[in-house]
């Protein structure tokens, strides 16, 4: 497209949205009710929060960055407890980097566009994890050597893959019993634009990067292959870890730092402990500018703030902090309050592949050097991965089988924390190649200041073009393509659960939120348990809503039509279904459209697979309305109307059905005559096409 087409397209969309009924930010609240109480530990009615995770795998780790090799000398002591009812005597751990160690891995295989793009192999991409030695510490100084039994697994059946290994003892451990593992290894840290972790220049971001133990979990180790598109499952422990530095880096790592203590060779060590996590990450730079804050709220628990940010990108550094402090009050009010003392907030360097990304008392954000604050950034990734701490690092579920879990509900949280602090005006949509990359939102903005924008529907693209692809509710890696595992993992439990919301009401969903964070906190909950928590606090059976969302690859669209038709006096004009009009006879006037009798059918159809329960708004000539209900489970239904002629006909009036995926067909507006009918019928095909044009340069882009 042309940059002179382009700018029409952005302005076209501006114009439209300003004068589409319904759209404009003086017709809705600026921003959303004030936050519920703060629900304290032991608030009335709420499961108890525990204090303390099973701290079952707790590691000791030392490890020196070399930047000149980009490589890590490291050695572990594991200490994990068997909370099975089985003795055990194999024990899987996963070897992230290892996706990186070839083309033939798993993560490459299903990432192939990655390393397409190098036409020749450039070497700094290749990066991996290799085991010295694994030994089995017992009580007095003996020692069972393990590394004879190492062997690497295969349950993909690619057996190039390396990402997974096993040790086997030769006394099992109990149920109950603890074990102690010592592991020393050296990593080759891979260039920062093939995987989450890796270096660019001398920023380096080091995550999934020491060997790390499976999940023993409904009766099997679970310990999947590192996949493309797959994140991570591990249990909670404490973490005392001393990270070696050449002097003048500045680090920054999960948890809170206890010391720092000057090495004869011109290093430095950092040491970082914390307690209850599931992971440690930490970064690195000599660039990183630091800015510290402190979010200290009544009723919430006080909470440091730390920002290391690239120098280019220290004017954002207040906007930064005052969206970490959205996400915690916000956050903290709909589940429960973060209980760590500290967060660390990253900006990423330019270039990396780390940006956008979340880890245990850590995230990483992304920004740009020109971020207006209408486009939201970076506040928006900052709410979304500072969202991440209460559910993929509290509730710890499992994010290779169950993404949604995390993912979706954080996404439907971030839309709404943005929301109810920044309000719905002012919001840019990303066109011509929009998504995100690096934790950065790009693309073209197309911007209609002061538009009512309504929440969530920045989704409903990705759902109408790949929501049909699979069923939500299944392991990442099944999806049929990255497309759809970002709109089943994503966009689709997002919408899915604001439409959830509508339909019970945000009292009772906060309550929902508020039991399943408390009850499941450290303790890797399922889906299955989720729906349980529905059903709990609404004392309802749910189940039906999650077979037509959760558990199906169905759209949800519910149009409207309207027959109108003249009784007395004689004549008029008629409206068929397809919205044409039929001449009357000569005699008839149409100067008053809305006066004598008329009758009117009103029909709403189901055009998607989804059923769902469906309101109806008539309005009637003399300023009357019927509110109707409709079950929404039949293909049709139809309502039939005398006396006062239906001059407009709305499904789903308050926009409850948040994943409907053509909302230009909720609503039927009567006209005077021909000539504004069709004025009104070529402006609304006009819209349609003009959107689908900027959605299909999204979905493409």
């Amino acid at each position: 497209m042309s940059p002179r087409s382009f700018g029409a397209a952005v302005v076209g969309l501006s114009l439209i949205a300003l004068a589409w009924p319904g759209t404009r930010a003086d017709t809705v609240p600026s921003t959303a009710l004030p936050l519920p109480p703060v629900a304290g530990p032991d608030a009335p009615g709420l499961p108890p929060l525990p204090e303390r995770s099973p701290r079952n795998a707790s590691y000791t780790i030392e490890a020196r960055l070399e930047p000149d090799t980009r490589t890590l000398e490291g050695s572990l002591v594991l200490e994990w407890r068997n909370t099975s009812d089985q003795a055990l005597s194999t024990f899987p751990f996963h070897l992230y980097w290892n996706a990186f160690r070839n083309t033939l891995s798993t993560t490459a295989r299903g990432d192939s566009r990655r390393w397409a793009a190098h036409e020749e192999q450039d070497e700094r991409l290749f990066g991996w994890i290799d085991v010295h030695s694994v030994r089995r510490l017992h009580e007095g100084g003996a020692e069972e050597d393990l590394t004879p039994s190492l062997r690497h697994l295969h349950p993909d059946g690619n057996q190039d893959d390396r990402t997974v290994m096993e040790v086997s003892s030769e006394s099992p451990v109990a149920p109950g019993e603890t074990v102690r593992f010592g592991i020393e290894w050296t990593s080759r840290i891979p260039y920062g634009t093939v995987g989450r972790a890796g270096w660019v220049h001398d920023y380096h971001f080091i995550a999934q990067w020491f060997p790390k133990i499976g999940v023993f979990w409904n009766g099997e180790w679970n310990c999947h292959p590192f996949y493309a598109v797959t994140e991570f499952f591990s249990d909670y422990g404490v973490y005392d870890v001393r990270l070696t530095v050449p002097r003048g880096f500045v680090v920054g790592a999960t948890g809170r730092r206890e010391e720092k203590t000057a090495n004869a060779d011109g290093t430095e060590t950092h040491h970082y402990v914390q307690e209850d996590v599931h992971d440690f990450a930490w970064t690195t730079s000599r660039r990183f500018l630091e800015r510290v804050a402190t979010f200290d709220e009544l009723g919430y628990p006080p909470v440091a703030i730390r920002l290391l940010v690239q120098p280019e990108h220290e004017q954002h550094s207040e906007r930064y902090i005052e969206a970490t402090k959205i996400a915690l009050r916000t956050y903290g009010t709909w589940s429960a309050p973060y209980p760590y003392a500290q967060i660390t907030v990253v900006d990423p360097a330019w270039g990396s592949s780390s940006g956008g990304m979340e880890y245990p008392t850590l995230f990483t954000g992304g920004t740009s050097v020109l971020a207006p604050p209408v486009l939201q950034s970076p506040e928006s990734v900052t709410i979304h991965e500072a969202g991440h701490q209460f559910w993929y690092g509290l509730v710890g579920n499992n994010e290779f089988e169950e993404a949604w879990l995390d993912e979706g509900i954080n996404t439907y949280m971030t839309a709404k924390a943005l929301n109810h602090a920044l309000g719905p005006r002012g919001v840019a949509q990303r066109y011509f190649g929009g998504g995100h990359r690096q934790g950065r939102k790009t693309g073209w903005p197309a911007i209609a200041p002061e538009v009512w924008v309504m929440r969530g529907s920045d989704r409903v693209p990705g759902l109408r073009h790949d929501g049909e692809k699979d069923v939500m509710a299944r392991p990442g890696w099944r999806y049929r393509d990255r497309k759809s595992y970002g709109t089943n993992s994503y966009g689709k439990p997002a919408l899915t659960l604001q439409t959830l919301e509508a339909l019970l009401g945000e009292e009772t969903m906060i309550r929902v939120l508020r039991t399943f964070a408390r009850r499941y906190r450290f303790a890797h909950p399922t889906t299955e348990d989720f729906i349980e928590v529905v059903a709990e606090v609404t004392g309802e059976d749910w189940r039906w809503f999650f077979e037509e969302t959760f558990f199906s690859s169905g759209l949800c669209d519910y149009a409207v039509k309207v027959e109108t038709r003249r009784l007395a006096p004689p004549g008029g004009w008629f409206e068929g279904p397809d919205g044409e009009l039929s001449p009357a006879p000569p005699a008839a006037s149409n100067d008053d459209a809305g006066a004598g009798e008329w009758a009117s059918r009103v029909t709403v159809i189901r055009k998607g697979a989804v059923r769902m329960p469906v309101e109806l708004r008539i309005d009637l000539a003399d300023g009357s309305s019927i509110d109707e209900l409709w079950d929404g489970r039949e293909r049709w239904m139809r309502f039939e109307y005398t006396g006062q002629r239906v001059v407009m006909a709305h499904v789903d009036p308050l926009g409850k059905l948040a994943f409907d995926v053509d909302r230009a067909n909720n609503q039927w507006i009567a006209s005077r005559g021909p000539a504004r009918r069709a004025a009104t019928k070529w402006a609304a095909r006009w819209m349609f096409w003009l959107q689908n044009l900027l959605e299909l340069q999204m979905v493409v882009g």
